[in-house]
């Protein structure tokens, strides 16, 4: 459901959460692990209650299982009228476990040998379970019962209290091109544009799908897949950071946008000039 070459739909669904800013904020953690970081939370995932722990895990797959996705929510609807707007904006593509899944996966080379079972990805190395928990926890609540988060949490958070640099903070992350992305979190922090002049930027049908397409297959071809899931994430966050009173329905009109200036700025340098034209019209008419 959700993949590392596709972070802008991740992104979207975690800023309609209710409690958005977290949640990105978890994610972008997630994603820039040191190697010692990784190996500290499998020693903290290791030293967590394996009973507590299992019940965390089916209570979140159990919730997620039972908790429809946006296809879904469509489907059901049928010929009836459509949920309220931002009822529909609200609603997620994957959940998660999903979630969980695409973190054990992609975030990092995990350093720790494959160790624990958790719902939507079998056997994985304890780390990767510590990061996948950490996400996971704050993405389903405020429906996940906050003592089944709080399991999940608990591992990550022993692991940053261990003086271990856990996430890694610098701006090369971002990839060849980070300064530029560093620019754009600037750019958002001083609010120049308001979230309807953000809204106001449109594509023909097809067209910025097809470039962010495009944007993503260059970044897989030059290793800049996960400089691309933390940028994306990145400035979400700090966009929402900003915006906090923006609806669902809103946010999901903004981000277009945003992420098509970040893959402008990301990977620019070696994308095709179609695509890359296309992107610039955000720039262009804000």
């Amino acid at each position: 459901m959700y993949t590392l070459s596709s972070p802008t739909v991740l992104a979207t669904d975690a800023a309609t959460r209710p409690e958005a800013v977290p949640v990105l904020r978890a994610l972008s953690s997630a994603f820039r692990l040191t190697e010692d970081g990784a190996l500290a939370l499998a020693q903290a995932y290791h030293e967590s209650d394996s009973q507590l722990l299992g019940v965390a895990w089916d209570s979140l797959q159990m919730l997620a299982l039972a908790t429809p996705s946006m296809p879904e929510a469509l489907r059901a609807a049928g010929a009836a009228s459509l949920p309220d707007p931002d009822e529909l904006a609200g609603i997620r593509f994957g959940n998660a476990v999903h979630v969980a899944a695409l973190v054990a996966r992609e975030a990092m080379a995990w350093p720790d040998g494959t160790a624990v079972l958790i719902p939507g990805a079998g056997l994985v190395p304890a780390s990767a379970a510590a990061a996948a928990a950490w996400v996971a926890g704050p993405w389903a609540e405020p429906e996940l019962d906050s003592e089944h988060a709080q399991v999940l949490r608990a591992p990550f958070e022993r692991a940053t209290r261990s003086g271990t640099t856990v996430a890694e903070p610098t701006s090369d992350l971002y990839g060849p091109r980070g300064e530029a992305v560093l620019e754009l979190i600037e750019w958002l922090r001083s609010s120049p544009f308001s979230a309807d002049q953000l809204a106001s930027v449109t594509w023909p049908v097809g067209v910025w799908s097809e470039a962010m397409h495009q944007a993503a297959w260059a970044c897989l071809h030059e290793g800049r897949l996960r400089a691309q899931m933390r940028a994306v994430l990145d400035v979400t966050h700090e966009f929402l950071r900003n915006s906090p009173a923006l609806t669902p329905a809103a946010i999901r009109c903004c981000l277009p946008t945003l992420h098509a200036m970040v893959a402008r700025r990301l990977i620019g340098d070696v994308l095709e000039p179609q695509a890359l034209g296309e992107l610039a019209l955000a720039d262009v008419v804000l």
